[in-house]
């Protein structure tokens, strides 16, 4: 078995239905930067647990709120400990989420089967890149590839071999693990693709976004942003 920890620095390079380890202080008023009133909030942003839902969100899928595109309001659970889960990444190995402890780690759910998560490959190889440039902060990155659903499992690497050739081809990896049958996908409660889970280092989910290609030409670094502010506010409170 594997660590999140040790793929990061091994020297790895970075619309369907993801410096110092110790981060200062804040205050008030960057807290007051993630409360935006709700029906100015659009789908594509940045969702932390603190967020409270639309009121024009459209309810009739009876699972999560979603935008009139279907991307989800919020994820079932920010602000609780993400599910235990297992699974084997693209280098054989197997990954346990026990091994999230301890560390920051943005855990990016996607499909090669999805436009979506297609369309941004170039902004998750850069995201990769950006959260590994400064190993001091220690902040994983890995992906999980899921299929639509079981019936389309099949289907999920579309027209690549496996995951692990689409990589090779890429000319970049990042640890994945590979959901064969949707199960991960269910347990996860996965309602959008890709989608980007922030852990903290209780293995609580603090943050949640949809695809980056839908946050402008500046959205990786405004990511990275919003996450260091999610570690402040965090390490504020524990």
């Amino acid at each position: 078995m594997i660590s999140v920890r040790a793929l990061v620095f091994m020297g790895l390079l970075a619309a369907c239905v993801p410096g110092n380890s110790e981060a200062p202080e804040t205050g008030a008023a960057e807290i007051e930067a993630f409360q935006a009133p709700a029906d100015q909030r659009e789908a594509t942003y940045y969702i932390r647990p603190t967020m409270s839902v639309p009121t024009t969100a459209d309810l009739s899928r009876g699972d999560v709120p979603r935008d009139e595109y279907g991307r989800p309001y919020t994820y079932e659970y920010l602000g609780q400990a993400l599910p235990d889960f297992s699974g084997q990444l693209t280098t054989g190995e197997i990954f346990d989420s026990a091994q999230l402890e301890g560390q920051w780690t943005i855990i990016r759910v996607w499909g090669l089967w999805c436009h979506d998560s297609r369309g941004e490959l170039e902004q998750a190889a850069q995201l990769s890149d950006a959260l590994n440039a400064s190993p001091g902060d220690e902040i994983g990155f890995m992906s999980i590839h899921v299929p639509q659903n079981a019936d389309r499992a099949d289907y999920a690497t579309r027209n690549y071999e496996s995951v692990g050739a689409f990589f090779e081809e890429a000319g970049y990896l990042y640890p994945t693990v590979i959901d064969a049958d949707a199960r991960l996908r269910t347990v996860l409660k996965i309602r959008w693709t890709p989608s980007y889970l922030v852990i903290a280092p209780d293995r609580t989910v603090q943050g949640f976004r949809t695809s980056l290609a839908d946050a402008g030409e500046d959205g990786v670094e405004q990511f990275v942003q919003d996450i260091q502010k999610t570690r402040r506010i965090w390490a504020a409170s524990n």
